[in-house]
């Protein structure tokens, strides 16, 4: 017996009954034999009613990213959201107030294909144990178990292919200091966080190529709570955890290049850090560079703000919306200077951020905005003796 694409063993039990009686001549069929056709028949009705409702009580999830096939060693972490609010707030109908992905409990059918796993990582300055974090093991299929508060869904996850070396990392705050004339900086650059159809991994394998090639060392600002990292490079000179790109690190050199994400969030307090470090370490002239395809950003701009779960888009796409290079300077570069300066550390965190303040620091110095080799603008006058340029590439 079916309901829509309901069944239950029960009912395939009452079915195979009822076939048994139905075979019986009429004459042989008593009163008591058909009250019992009936009482069956109800009960399995019941039975599949209560399944229908209990499963329209239950919302579809989505899960981000949508990276079902892994690697052994490969180590990632799903958001889950309810479908329908997930459909709503990218048709604009949710506003993102409204919108939430929710808590979920992990679990696999076959841990010996796939695992949770239990790594920790440093927050505010204290070590903490991460939840949620899976890690597949060997070649297999398995099926993952998500469960919120109302309902269970099961995805199919797929581990095939070669063994994923992982990056090896320390804590950021086991580092005082690292030396070279020139850096190049990769940031969050995961599947698993916000940038979850990897749209700046282009521009960011590019730029790590090069930096290679020219012997510029290139350093992995990693996460332990969303740990799945997709450059197509593995083998960075440097790898610190920072869940969030703080760091007191002396960064000594005379010109760093950020890349990875977010523009206005990660990346930009890595930029307070490391220009914080700088100046109290006595650092003159200071050169960053940010090559816009290899920057990913929160599709947050003008009037239509898409938020995550909308696709983040590279820093390319805000510059390619202006229609000249002031405008470029005013809506994008400018806010981004005015956070950096003015709101350190960003958002409160961290909590055991460095004193004094970076507007403290910055004070009498000269900063300037250069786009390739036609476009300059003066963000800051002071002592020609104390220089900051940002350059911007591929505006």
């Amino acid at each position: 017996m079916r309901l829509g694409h309901y069944e239950t063993e029960n009912c395939n039990v009452t079915s195979m009954l009822l076939t048994q009686i139905e075979s019986l001549p009429q004459t042989q069929r008593s009163l008591g034999t058909r009250l019992l056709m009936t009482s069956l028949s109800l009960l399995c009705l019941l039975e599949l009613l209560a399944q229908v409702a209990a499963g329209a009580a239950q919302p579809n999830l989505e899960i981000f990213p949508k990276h079902f096939v892994l690697h052994p060693g490969e180590q990632i972490h799903y958001n889950v959201c309810p479908s329908e609010a997930v459909a709503q707030y990218l048709r604009g109908t949710l506003p993102r107030g409204e919108f939430h992905c929710i808590d979920a409990k992990f679990s696999t059918e076959d841990p010996k294909v796939l695992h949770l796993i239990s790594p920790t990582t440093i927050k505010n300055g204290e070590k903490t144990t991460v939840d949620g974090v899976l890690e597949a093991v060997r070649p297999g299929r398995t099926k993952l178990v998500v469960r919120t508060a109302n309902s269970e869904q099961r995805f199919t996850i797929t581990v095939a292919g070669a063994a994923q070396p992982p990056i090896i990392a320390v804590p950021h705050n086991r580092v005082k200091e690292i030396k070279a004339t020139e850096f190049l900086f990769v940031g969050h650059a995961g599947l698993d966080g916000f940038d979850f159809t990897a749209v700046a991994k282009p521009g960011i394998d590019r730029v790590v190529a090069e930096a290679k090639k020219n012997g510029v060392p290139v350093v992995y600002w990693v996460s332990n709570e969303y740990p799945n990292w997709y450059t197509a490079d593995r083998h960075p000179d440097y790898a610190f955890v920072s869940e969030g790109q703080e760091h007191e690190i002396h960064v000594d050199a005379e010109r760093v290049t950020f890349s990875g994400g977010s523009f206005m969030f990660c990346v930009l307090r890595n930029v307070q850090m490391t220009l914080h470090g700088m100046l109290k370490h006595g650092a003159e002239h200071i050169q960053f560079v940010f090559p816009a395809e290899a920057i990913w950003v929160e599709d947050a701009d003008l009037g239509n703000k898409r938020w995550y779960p909308a696709p983040a888009v590279v820093l390319t796409t805000l510059f390619a919306r202006r229609a000249n290079d002031a405008q470029k300077y005013e809506e994008v570069v400018v806010p981004f200077l005015n956070r950096v300066i003015t709101e350190f550390p960003f958002v409160g965190y961290p909590r055991n951020a460095p004193a004094p303040p970076l507007s403290d620091l910055l004070k009498g110095w000269t900063i300037v905005v250069r786009f390739g080799d036609g476009f300059e603008r003066l963000y800051q006058q002071g002592d020609s003796k104390k220089s900051i340029l940002l350059e911007f590439h591929g505006v």
